[in-house]
């Protein structure tokens, strides 16, 4: 009996950490591999501190999160860019206000499910629009220089085309090998911004070269960089990790990005319409004016 007693004390004391550990282990169907869900609902979500102030609502088991003022304060882009798509004069400027509230709906659905899916959704319009900004840069500077054809179209469509793709892609790879979502977003507003500013130089000198500064063309410049401006101030917590405290928490400061950089959006549409009507200005004038025979826009404004 006692004998009996020992071997039952020490069949209880090693069935009971095994049953623990059974009941811990999560069970998984036949033929499934056992997976972390909360880690892959995690991994579904692009995350960085847009949500910073805003009302966040989570959408159901998924793991997601509707972000309820970013998501409609995503509709200024669609109001930027409407008129510009019906009142716009040439096509460019036409084909970027249509891009622009592709812009919004983009950016509707990345805020509306902080998915990795959303965030490749809500850059890809944006390079696009980019990528016409560059197109048109560099048409200005073709034309300043005497360059036309068939040859420099293919040219300011490869440099347009090739930037846009970069700037998409880079993000995603960075996102394939793990980099993180903070500094993926700062990369790529680093790209998207570089565009951005290209043709914002190229503009303000073509403006200061033709003496259009101090007319309608330089306002919708100054509008559109000063705009810009204050809505990266507003979204730098994004890529910056840390920043979301404080009295940040109480303001929904990236849908004031959306408001800011959809003004600036609207008034480059103005500007790509003034860009395109210079280049065929430009273009139809004599080859031998004298005042456009030097080789280079920034040499002749450097002599003056």
């Amino acid at each position: 009996l006692t004998l009996s007693l020992a071997v039952s004390q020490v069949v209880h004391s090693l069935s009971v950490p095994l049953v623990a550990k059974v009941m811990a282990t999560p069970t998984c169907p036949a033929a499934q591999p056992c997976v972390d869900v909360a880690a892959s609902k995690a991994e579904r979500r692009f995350i960085n501190d847009d949500a910073c102030g805003d009302w966040v609502l989570p959408i159901g088991e998924t793991g997601l999160e509707f972000q309820a003022i970013n998501a409609l304060s995503a509709m200024c882009f669609i109001a930027a860019g409407a008129p510009l798509a019906w009142g716009g004069q040439a096509p460019i400027a036409r084909a970027y206000g249509l891009m622009m509230c592709a812009v919004g709906v983009g950016s509707f659905s990345f805020h509306a499910t902080t998915s990795l899916s959303g965030f490749i959704i809500d850059i890809v319009p944006m390079a696009v629009t980019a990528a016409l900004m560059m197109f048109k840069a560099t048409h200005a500077l073709q034309a300043d220089a005497g360059q036309r054809g068939p040859e420099a179209e293919s040219f300011r469509g490869f440099v347009s085309m090739g930037c846009a793709l970069f700037a998409v892609y880079v993000p995603w790879t960075m996102m394939a090998f793990g980099v993180s979502h903070s500094t993926v977003w700062g990369v790529w507003a680093l790209l998207f911004g570089s565009m951005g500013a290209v043709f914002a130089v190229v503009a303000l000198v073509v403006f200061f070269n033709e003496e259009l500064l101090d007319g309608r063309p330089g306002l919708d410049l100054a509008i559109a960089i000063g705009c810009v401006l204050l809505g990266l101030g507003c979204s730098v917590h994004s890529f910056i990790p840390g920043l979301c405290d404080g009295w940040r928490t109480a303001i929904p400061l990236h849908a004031l990005w959306h408001l800011f950089s959809s003004v600036t959006a609207n008034r480059c549409g103005h500007i790509l319409d003034k860009l395109t009507q210079i280049c065929e200005t430009l273009e139809g004038r004599s080859h031998d004016d004298k005042k456009h025979q030097c080789s280079s826009l920034l040499i002749r404004l450097f002599k003056r």
